[in-house]
């Protein structure tokens, strides 16, 4: 069972290699697009895709923790704390929740005239709640805790990427010129995306309390949307908004 374990391991770490190097090269191509007109909302979308690389590369160090079993004595201590955050995707939801808040500020921008303050103040305590939950509600080996810590932050990515789709799917529908209905359809896809990473992970973590090993297709799916959701705006808003 261990040995399983860590090949399992073994296939995602390598899995998340590659989901590095393609989100890497993407992330290089969107600041060079930024550094050409220098677009605040593109410098948003940058930055909502640094939190997400960030995300993923914290992801692949807990795995090469049990790649390597480095296996660290729950003595209470921050350096085991630290340890657990990453090996047990604390890290990487925080950072995931980041993004998911630098969204609304995007999707405030792209389409409202302003902050509704109601919703601001509902976003920012429910983000607040969400990166406490993260950091702090934790016990070692309790599955049923990080179901509910991927739950939280699905909700929170529902929250903001509803909304942002709908208003996406309506100016897609509401423009004829071509470059900026690709731009539309382009964030809607990119809010489908981000909304399938945490509803896979948490699918995937469902399995794990039944009694699987995880890494399910479920796990798969959700990194390969993540690069859908960063490609998708990349192509169809950023570079095209780049030649303007």
């Amino acid at each position: 069972m261990v040995e399983l374990n860590i090949l399992l391991n073994f296939i995602g770490m390598i899995f998340e290699t590659f989901i590095i190097i393609i989100a890497a090269v993407l992330l290089l191509l969107i600041l060079k697009k930024y550094f050409i007109k220098r677009h605040n909302l593109t410098r948003l979308l940058l930055l909502i895709f640094i939190n997400y690389f960030i995300a993923i590369v914290f992801s692949w160090i807990s795995k090469i923790f049990v790649v390597l079993e480095l296996n660290m004595v729950q003595d209470g201590s921050v350096v085991a704390w630290i340890y657990n955050m990453i090996s047990d995707f604390r890290v990487s939801e925080l950072f995931v929740t980041f993004a998911i808040l630098l969204s609304y500020i995007l999707k405030v921008n792209v389409f409202e005239k302003g902050y509704n303050k109601v919703q601001k103040y509902v976003i920012l305590i429910y983000g607040i709640f969400s990166c406490i939950y993260v950091l702090i509600i934790y016990e070692n080996g309790n599955t049923l805790l990080d179901i509910i810590a991927f739950l939280i932050v699905f909700i929170y990515m529902v929250m903001v990427y509803a909304p942002f789709l709908r208003r996406s799917i309506e100016s897609y529908r509401a423009v004829e010129e071509k470059t900026y209905k690709k731009a539309f359809l382009s964030l809607a896809i990119m809010s489908v995306s981000f909304m399938l990473i945490f509803l896979s992970f948490a699918i995937d973590r469902l399995f794990i309390f039944l009694g699987s090993l995880g890494f399910t297709s479920f796990y798969y799916l959700g990194w390969i949307s993540a690069i859908i959701g960063i490609f998708g705006a990349y192509y169809g808003y950023i570079r095209p908004k780049s030649r303007e």
